[in-house]
C-alpha cells in the first residue's frame, strides 16, 4: 500500500482513472486497483475526477492559505480527514519516496525560506550591509559552575485534569503515568536560548515555530509597574524589547541539511554559548525604546474591555504605562513580555531568588548616560549599512560600527541576580504548547560539596543529562495535548486506513512512538 504523502506509481494512477470512469464507484475501483478507498479518492481529487461538498470546502480553505490543523479546527474534523480530501501536493507521477530525515529536512528548508521572506519584507528597516560576523558575543560565564535540576512539565497533560477517556488514551498509548514531563540536570551557565533547543529535543519538537520564555505573572507585573519610560532599563536586563531595526531574532539559524534536525539542535546546547546578534544587548534595548518614543510622541490607546466599548484616548509616550503601550502599538517582532534569551540560568533562576523589588531597583540603577552616544554610532551604522559599498565612507562606517560594539559590551549588565524559581516556556502560538519550568534543586552552588554523581558529571562536562521522563515524545502541528491524544486514539483505535494515514503523517513529523530511555532523551 502506498504510504501517506508518497506519490502513487503511474500505472496505479492510470488504472484508478480507467476503472473509475467505467464503474463510477470508488469501492469497486479500490478493489480492482488493490489500494485503499482513501488512496483512490485522493488520486481522483488530484485528477479532478471526483469531488464532494466536503472536499470542495477543504480545498477552498486550503487555497486561502490555511494549514491542515487550522482547517480541521474550523470544520471540526480530524487532521487526517483534511489531508485525505486534499490533492497530492506535487502531482501524481514518479516522485521518489522520501525518508523521514528528508521530510524533516524539507520542513527546515521551508522554515528557512519563510524566514528569508520575512527578512526581505523588512528590507527597509533592517540594515543589510552589516558584517557577517560582528563578533558581538555576550560575556562568558565567569561564576563558579554548578548544576541545576529542572522539572519540565507540559501544561494540560496532567491525567487528573483530563476527561476519563482522554486520560485513558494518554496513559495507555502515550506512556504517561502522571503528566508529560522531563527531569533534567543542567549546568548553571546554560543560556535560555540553549534551553529552548533542549526543550524541543526533550519533547519531540523541531524548532519549527516561534517561542519565548516568560516570568510568572506576579513577578512580571511588579517588574514593569510604573511609567514605561521609568522602567525602561529592565529591558535588556531581564526582558527583551521587540527590535525592528536589526531583525536578528534568528541570528543562529544555521541549519545544515547534511545533519539531522535533532543533531543540529543538540549541538546548540552541547557547545559553549556565544550570543551573536545585536538586539539583546541592554544598551541596544534602550536605543530602540528611545527611537520609538521619538517616532511616536503621542499614543492613541485602544484599551480592550470584554462586552464594553471604550473610547480611544491620547497619552503622551513619556506618561504611558506598558499596558497602554501595548494597547496603542502592534509589535511585529515579538512582545515586550519575553525574557532575553542570552540570560544564563543562574541569572534568572534560584532556589533563593532576590526580592523582585530589590532586583528592579538594581536594574533601574543602570547607567544610561551613554545611550545618546550609542544611538549616534548606531544611526550611522544603520544608515551606511543600507548604502552600497561604493557609496559610503568605509572608514567612518567601520569606526562607528566598532564604537557601537564596544559600547554594547561595556554597558552590558555584569551582576544580574536571579529573581524566579519558575518560568514559562511557550512554543508554537498556534498549537499553544506551554511548558512549566521549575527549579527543583541546586548542586555545588557557592562551592558546596556535590554528593550526586550525575550532577558532578554535569558540572565537570558542562553537558545536560535527563534523569527521568514521563510520557513519549509529542510532535509539531498536532494541535496541542488534545490533538496529540486524538492522534494516539486514531493510530491505535481508528479504522485501518485512517490509522495508517495518521501514523505515516506522524512519522513525517519525526514521531516514531518508540519509548526512549531518559539517558537517550536529550
Amino acid at each position: 500500500m502506498a504510504k501517506h504523502g508518497e506519490t502513487p506509481k503511474a500505472e496505479t494512477v492510470e488504472k484508478v482513472a480507467s476503472v473509475y470512469k467505467k464503474t463510477g464507484s470508488i469501492s469497486e475501483t479500490a478493489l480492482q486497483a488493490e489500494i485503499s478507498t482513501t488512496k483512490v479518492r485522493k488520486i481522483l481529487i488530484t485528477m479532478g475526477l471526483w469531488s464532494s461538498p466536503r472536499s470542495q470546502q477543504i480545498r477552498e480553505l486550503s487555497d486561502q492559505g490555511k494549514s491542515s490543523a487550522e482547517i480541521a479546527e474550523t470544520l471540526q474534523i480530524s487532521i487526517v480527514m483534511v489531508q485525505n480530501y486534499l490533492p497530492y501536493e506535487k502531482g501524481l507521477y514518479d516522485e521518489p519516496q522520501k525518508t523521514d530525515t528528508a521530510m524533516r529536512s524539507e520542513k527546515y528548508r521551508t522554515r528557512n525560506r519563510s524566514y528569508a521572506q520575512k527578512s526581505r519584507s523588512r528590507e527597509q528597516q533592517k540594515p543589510d550591509g552589516l558584517p557577517a560576523d560582528p563578533e558581538t558575543t555576550a560575556l562568558i560565564e565567569k561564576k563558579a559552575p554548578y548544576a541545576m535540576q529542572l522539572h519540565l512539565e507540559l501544561r494540560d497533560s496532567h491525567l487528573e485534569s483530563l476527561s476519563a477517556n482522554e486520560a485513558k488514551i494518554l496513559a495507555k498509548y502515550g506512556g504517561v503515568a502522571k503528566s508529560i514531563s522531563r527531569d533534567i540536570i543542567v549546568p548553571s551557565s546554560l543560556a535560555l536560548h540553549q534551553l529552548h533547543f533542549l526543550i524541543n529535543v526533550a519533547f519531540g519538537w523541531t524548532n519549527s515555530h516561534l517561542h519565548n520564555f516568560q516570568l510568572p505573572e506576579p513577578l512580571f507585573q511588579t517588574l514593569t509597574a510604573g511609567k514605561f519610560m521609568n522602567i525602561a532599563p529592565v529591558f535588556g536586563y531581564y526582558l527583551q524589547f521587540p527590535n525592528s531595526t536589526f531583525g536578528d531574532a534568528f541570528w543562529d539559524d544555521d541549519y545544515d541539511e547534511s545533519k539531522s534536525p535533532r543533531s543540529w539542535m543538540r549541538s546548540k546546547y552541547l557547545k559553549q554559548y556565544k550570543y551573536g546578534g545585536f538586539s539583546e544587548y541592554w544598551i541596544e534595548n534602550q536605543a530602540e525604546i528611545h527611537n520609538l518614543a521619538q517616532r511616536i510622541p503621542m499614543l492613541t490607546v485602544h484599551p480592550f474591555r470584554f462586552r464594553e466599548k471604550v473610547k480611544p484616548r491620547q497619552v503622551r509616550f513619556e506618561d504611558a504605562s506598558l499596558q497602554e503601550l501595548l494597547d496603542a502599538i502592534v509589535f511585529d517582532d515579538g512582545m515586550p513580555d519575553a525574557l532575553k534569551e542570552s540570560l544564563r540560568l543562574n541569572e534568572i533562576l534560584s532556589r533563593d531568588p532576590m526580592d523582585i523589588e530589590q532586583a528592579k531597583a538594581s536594574a533601574l540603577s543602570e547607567d544610561t548616560s551613554a545611550v545618546g552616544l550609542y544611538k549616534h554610532y548606531r544611526d550611522t551604522v544603520v544608515s551606511d549599512a543600507r548604502q552600497e559599498k561604493g557609496h559610503r565612507d568605509e572608514s567612518a562606517y567601520s569606526h562607528a560600527f566598532g564604537q557601537m560594539v564596544k559600547l554594547q559590551k561595556k554597558y552590558e549588565p555584569k551582576h544580574i541576580m536571579p529573581i524566579a524559581t519558575e518560568l514559562l516556556y511557550s512554543y508554537d502560538y498556534g498549537d499553544g504548547w506551554e511548558v512549566d519550568i521549575t527549579l527543583v534543586r541546586e548542586f555545588g552552588k557557592d562551592s558546596q560539596t556535590v554528593d550526586d554523581e550525575t550532577a558532578a558529571k554535569v558540572i565537570a562536562d558542562l553537558k545536560p543529562i535527563c534523569i527521568a521522563k514521563d510520557g513519549l515524545h509529542v510532535l509539531d502541528d498536532c494541535g496541542n495535548v488534545h490533538g496529540y491524544i486524538d492522534m494516539l486514539r486514531t493510530i491505535h483505535e481508528g479504522d485501518r486506513d485512517e490509522a495508517m494515514e495518521m501514523r505515516e503523517w506522524a512519522r513525517g513529523q519525526g514521531w516514531t512512538g518508540r519509548d526512549v530511555s531518559p539517558k537517550q532523551m536529550i
